[in-house]
């Protein structure tokens, strides 16, 4: 009998870390969502005035609590709610009235509210204010042409934003005859893959790293896929039906996964979509 407790207090003890850990962590978000409704009511002039010559750590502050609340959320695959977008919206609104200057609440806000929260107005004004107290950086205009043309579907209003950002310093290459081919990337998910590649390399934060990795590899996924059926219509005169007419063709080896767990699907106009929206699913397709 003696010999059976050791092994008790271990699974009772491995219990017990289980249920506190998920206490901790709910107590970790909460205190996160009280602080974030607290300092996103308060006005600028009121942050500014109460961080005096500290406006830059305050910034930082705000901005490392804004990214854990929504990091916490997504680790735990529930997305926020629309008023927990607006809240983080508020905060980083609260950090760049701080610190103008600070490039990365306005990055993680283009990285997360057109893609993730589906407020891509939201990153655009923040993105314009970027433009007007970091002038001599082209990347607040190449993103605003970016969300134009691959989220409004709007070449003539994404063209101009695309012309002055590539006149700034440091602007790719590639910009400076992005505007005049459009009809290149006719295909959105062919500039996603572009405009995530280049972000990419310019991404330092690991867990922002990992987000558009995996993002970039589902449209790299969904790519390929248009392009077999682009393949399938060219030999047989139709779009197949399905993912299976293209395997018995020989144009795949085997259907790829979906990285966020939904599932590849050929819509009637050719075009592949993912019934997870890139968003993660609880319960991922086997």
């Amino acid at each position: 009998m003696n010999r059976l407790w050791p092994p008790l207090f271990l699974i009772i003890g491995l219990s017990l870390t289980i249920m506190l850990s998920g206490h901790v962590h709910r107590i970790k978000l909460r205190h996160n969502n009280e602080s974030m409704s607290t300092i996103g009511r308060l006005p600028a002039a009121v942050l500014r005035a109460a961080a005096l010559e500290f406006q830059g750590v305050a910034s930082d502050f705000m901005f490392l609590k804004t990214i854990t609340y929504v990091g916490l959320r997504l680790q735990e695959h529930s997305s926020p709610t629309e008023k927990e977008w607006h809240r983080a919206a508020t905060m980083l609104r609260g950090v760049t009235d701080l610190d103008p200057r600070f490039w990365d609440p306005y990055l993680f806000a283009e990285v997360i509210f057109p893609w993730q929260a589906h407020m891509r107005p939201e990153a655009d004004k923040l993105l314009l204010k970027a433009a007007k107290y970091r002038p001599e950086d082209y990347q607040p205009f190449y993103f605003l042409g970016f969300n134009a043309f691959y989220f409004e579907h709007n070449a003539v209003k994404a063209a101009p934003y695309l012309r002055r950002a590539a006149a700034l310093p440091g602007a790719p290459g590639f910009l400076k005859g992005l505007a005049a081919r459009f009809s290149l990337y006719g295909n959105q998910t062919k500039l996603g893959i572009v405009f995530l590649a280049n972000l990419l390399r310019s991404t330092h934060n690991p867990r922002t790293y990992a987000y558009l990795k995996k993002r970039l590899l589902t449209l790299q996924k969904i790519n390929r896929l248009e392009n077999k059926v682009k393949e399938f219509k060219k030999l047989t005169g139709r779009l197949p039906r399905s993912f299976n007419e293209l395997l018995k063709k020989g144009l795949l080896d085997t259907i790829p996964k979906d990285p966020y767990g939904g599932k590849f699907t050929i819509l009637t106009s050719g075009r592949v979509y993912t019934t997870s929206n890139m968003i993660e699913q609880k319960n991922k397709q086997k």
